[in-house]
C-alpha cells in the first residue's frame, strides 16, 4: 500500500499485522480520487480549500492520500487503538501531523468536535453497522452538513434497502467492494 499521488507519491505506508483492518487497495484509491476529481471539478471546488473526515480510518491511507494531494486538513476517527496508532505512525512517516486531527471514538458516542468536513470517507467493517445509523451520528455531531460529499465503501452484496435516502452521485465497483459517492442533504 502506497501513496499514489501528490507530494508524498510512492511512499509505502505501514500495514496492519493481521486482517482485522482492511486497507483500501491502491487500485480502489486510484478510482476513488479520479472520480472525486471529476465531481469536484464539475462543482468548481479545489482540494486546498477543503477539510476531510476519514471515518473508520484504519491505516489512515485515504486521509493521508488527501494530505499528499494538498487538502487543507484531515480528521481521522476510529474506535480501534491499533488503527489510531497505525494512522499516527503513517502520519509521522510523511511528517504530516500538523495537517491532521486524530480521535479514538466510537461512532455511537461522538462528541462535538470543532471540525466540519467538506468531504468524508466512510469505510466501516463490512456487514457490521448500518450506514444510515453512522451517517445520522456524524450529522448529529455536526461533522458534516448539507452538501458534504461522501465516499462510502461497502461490500458489493449490500442490500439496496440499506441505501434508501442517500443522494447517490456515482456508484463504482472494485473487486468485492461497492463505492458510493454521495452528497448529503
Amino acid at each position: 500500500m502506497r501513496i499514489i499521488s501528490g507530494r508524498h507519491r510512492g511512499t509505502k505506508l505501514f500495514l496492519p499485522a493481521d486482517d482485522l483492518i482492511r486497507p483500501t487497495s491502491d487500485r480502489a484509491k486510484e478510482m476513488i480520487f479520479s472520480t472525486l476529481n471529476s465531481i469536484l471539478s464539475k462543482k468548481k471546488l479545489k482540494f486546498d480549500d477543503m477539510k476531510v473526515l476519514d471515518f473508520f480510518c484504519g491505516t489512515g491511507g485515504l486521509g493521508i492520500e488527501c494530505i499528499s494531494r494538498g487538502f487543507k486538513k484531515v480528521c481521522f476517527i476510529d474506535n480501534s487503538k491499533i488503527a489510531i496508532n497505525l494512522t499516527k505512525k503513517n502520519l509521522e512517516l510523511i511528517k504530516a501531523q500538523k495537517f491532521a486531527e486524530i480521535h479514538k471514538l466510537d461512532f455511537r458516542k461522538l462528541k462535538f468536535l470543532s471540525f466540519k468536513a467538506d468531504i468524508f470517507f466512510l469505510d466501516p467493517p463490512y456487514n457490521k453497522f448500518k450506514v444510515s445509523e453512522i451517517l445520522e451520528s456524524i450529522r448529529n455531531a455536526r461533522l458534516i452538513d448539507d452538501k458534504s460529499i461522501g465516499i462510502i465503501e461497502l461490500p458489493k452484496s449490500t442490500p439496496q434497502n440499506e441505501l434508501v435516502g442517500l443522494k447517490i452521485i456515482k456508484e463504482k465497483k472494485v473487486s468485492d467492494s461497492l463505492f458510493l459517492f454521495i452528497e448529503t442533504k
